[in-house]
């Protein structure tokens, strides 16, 4: 072993002294391995040391880091081996991965809070599949102050996200939570039927039990973080960061005032991050540190170990308390004396002597039973009588000391955008009107009552149109059948067997079947403000719902329909720059049928960055590689939007379309609100305007057959 390693009695700081566990203090030898105060053997057991923990209080003293006290060769900030992966090499200054493995697609500058943090909430959930995917869990943030928790029966991992809420410094604090409590689901489930089974056994009551919890837990989160450095190696400069954060800066050697409780704080640093036990301390428990350290020294090598461990480190607890208490007797004298002084105080001048005295009889009688009934005063009060102590000790040894919290408003802001599936992308630079002009976000819309109710309204009143349209369109994708005759081989046709006395051979026909290419269909509708003038965003509305209730239920189509703002809207949680985009229909949406009346008038419209974003969002969630593309752009006309507009606007959409249609696109353009034909054709090589929703069925389903050839 490593020359820092030496006996625990080294790190103590008693190299040579002897201690008496009689006298409770350091000793000499008289010669004959007695204290040469009391008499009694240096070696002898300790009086309140249970029948079975003494096997390990008697069992060789392990050996320690004489630095650092550990004693399990953990590496730095007591972890288990040391992250070297490409991922997380000089990246922060703990340890991190995030920038190197984060960065990117999302901009922090640009983006709010509840963005940021759902990027992150996303990041961290794809780490802890990483650890076991085998294992389930769904992650979310606490909304409780310094909360962080995993349930292993329905596999929720909670984390306290105000660690993030300002900024992303403590980003791999989050991770190395987030992958702690992932350890737990997968490896944890054993010890709670353990503890519960244990607590049965041996009848533990309530504050027993939950001395055992806090000391099963203090010993499992070691183990738990020891197999990932077995399984999942990596990832431990995320633990790193997270003990470097909880356990570096904290206060635990101040000595506490119960002096149950201030042991109970020397274990759990002990075992976590020894180098938080200054001298005073060790000096203080060296007693006790030396029998951690002979119950602990294997209690990590496997579950049985484990098991011992719980069971020797509890029982010697447990002891310890009724140690602490005070002398039965005495509590009977202390508690009758307070109890007679009052009663006295009270009633002395109304009862005599011998009535006083009989009073006193029966409330000793009472108190013993009380005492009696309830077991150990200590134990029963030491979570009562200084609950804040335990609460702070139980909070550190579950990763949790933050005094901050997310707000209410956050919190929905969280909720919102997690449940509209928001997430940002990037376009290419190239294809970019601007660098600036990169960022796409994205949400699925969120339909409320009024929404549903203008959709039933919309249908009610396109019924005529959508019928039609269904009609016209709805050949799309059935098999169309075709014979050839006058063949010389093949099926033999009889409306022809009257050439055979002429000598004819070309008796035969050939019947075969052509069946359409599936079709992806995208409906692109413009959001914009200028929207909002006349009837043009209820006749695009219209036109969609139209479209989808012709075509949604085509087995040879799949259809997607987005609308588009830019530059940010008010709940839309981005900036200038930006292109804004909503999905109200696709194949992930069935759930949502009537969201499209929620499609409304916004802000401004980014037309090249949006039909760019659709095209290629489409060709990704395709199922339909080889299929026929087509896409409907419902739109008044320009572009409108921050440093984009006039004829540098129309040439870009001009571009993004020339582009699309090289890679087999089909576009076409749907004017409303009296756009003009030449400003459509400066920007689309199809196109037609649509002034009354009448009109639509026929001209849309004509100007399709043309472009793409039906």
């Amino acid at each position: 072993m490593d020359k820092k390693y030496g006996d625990i009695d080294s790190w103590i700081g008693d190299d040579d002294g002897l201690y008496c566990y009689a006298c409770e203090d350091w000793t000499d030898d008289d010669g004959h391995g007695n204290c040469k105060d009391c008499g009694i053997s240096i070696t002898s057991v300790d009086p309140y040391i249970s029948a079975s923990t003494a096997v390990t209080h008697s069992s060789e003293a392990p050996k320690v880091n004489t630095y650092t006290g550990d004693m399990w060769g953990r590496g730095g900030a007591y972890t288990w081996g040391s992250g070297t992966s490409w991922w997380n090499k000089g990246v922060s200054s703990i340890g991190g991965a995030m920038t190197s493995m984060w960065g990117g697609s999302w901009s922090t500058r640009t983006t709010t809070d509840a963005g940021r943090m759902l990027k992150h909430k996303r990041h961290l959930d794809s780490l802890c599949k990483v650890v076991d995917p085998t294992v389930k869990h769904n992650l979310d943030f606490a909304f409780q102050r310094g909360k962080n928790f995993s349930n292993i029966r329905t596999g929720r991992i909670v984390i306290d996200g105000s660690l993030i809420k300002d900024s992303d410094d403590k980003l791999d604090v989050c991770a190395g939570l987030s992958i702690h409590e992932k350890l737990h689901l997968i490896h944890t489930s054993p010890i709670k039927d353990w503890e519960h089974n244990y607590a049965y056994d041996h009848n533990l009551d309530t504050a027993e039990t939950r001395l055992l919890h806090n000391i099963v837990n203090m010993i499992e989160d070691e183990y738990i973080e020891k197999q990932l450095a077995k399984d999942c190696a990596g990832f431990i400069s995320y633990i790193d960061a997270t003990k470097e954060h909880f356990f570096g800066d904290t206060d635990i050697s101040k000595p506490a005032k119960d002096e149950f409780m201030d042991v109970m704080n020397t274990l759990l640093a002990f075992i976590r991050y020894p180098s938080s036990i200054d001298n005073d301390r060790r000096k203080r428990h060296a007693k006790h540190i030396r029998y951690f350290a002979k119950a602990l020294q294997n209690g990590l090598d496997d579950r049985e170990a484990t098991y011992k461990a719980f069971d020797s480190i509890f029982q010697y607890m447990l002891a310890l308390v009724n140690e602490l208490t005070p002398d039965k007797d005495e509590q009977i004298k202390d508690k009758l004396d307070s109890a007679m002084s009052e009663i006295e105080e009270r009633l002395g001048s109304i009862l005599s002597d011998e009535e006083m005295e009989q009073v006193r009889e029966q409330m000793m009688k009472d108190i013993e039973k009380d005492l009696s009934d309830k077991g150990s005063p200590l134990m029963q009060s030491m979570f009562t009588d200084n609950p804040e102590a335990w609460e702070k000790m139980e909070a550190l040894a579950d990763y949790g000391k933050e005094k901050d919290t997310l707000s209410d408003e956050l919190q929905k802001e969280l909720k919102d955008l997690e449940d509209s599936d928001y997430h940002e992308t990037k376009m290419s630079k190239d294809k970019a009107p601007h660098p600036r002009q990169t960022k796409i976000t994205w949400r699925m819309a969120m339909p409320n009552e009024h929404d549903r109710d203008v959709y039933k309204s919309e249908v009610k009143e396109m019924r005529s149109s959508i019928n039609a349209l269904k009609k016209k369109i709805n050949l799309y994708g059935n098999t169309q059948k075709y014979t050839i005759r006058n063949q010389k081989r093949g099926k033999l046709d009889k409306r022809v067997l009257h050439r055979i006395p002429m000598g004819s051979r070309e008796l035969f026909k050939m019947d075969y079947s052509k069946e359409d290419k599936p079709l992806d269909i995208c409906v692109l509708v413009d959001e914009s403000g200028s929207m909002n003038s006349g009837w043009r965003m209820q006749h695009a509305r219209q036109s969609a719902i139209a479209i989808k209730e012709a075509l949604a239920d085509n087995p040879k189509l799949n259809l997607w329909v987005y609308g588009h703002t830019a530059d940010g809207y008010d709940d839309w949680h981005s900036a200038k720059g930006s292109t804004n985009m909503t999905q109200y229909w696709g194949p992930t949406m069935k759930d949502r049928p009537m969201a499209m009346g929620a499609m409304k008038a916004r802000y401004e419209n980014r037309d090249g960055n949006a039909i760019w974003a659709c095209a290629d969002k489409v060709t990704s969630e395709s199922d339909q590689p080889m299929s026929n593309k087509l896409m409907i752009v419902l739109s008044d006309g320009q572009p409108a939007a921050y440093n984009y507009g006039g004829m540098g606007g129309r040439r870009h959409v001009k571009g993004i379309v020339k582009e699309l249609e090289g890679k087999g696109w089909n576009v076409i353009q749907v004017g409303f609100g009296g756009i003009d034909n030449h400003t459509m054709s400066e920007m689309f090589n199809n196109y037609m305007a649509v002034s009354d929703t009448s009109q639509l069925a026929n001209k849309l389903s004509k100007i399709m057959k043309r472009v793409m050839k039906l």
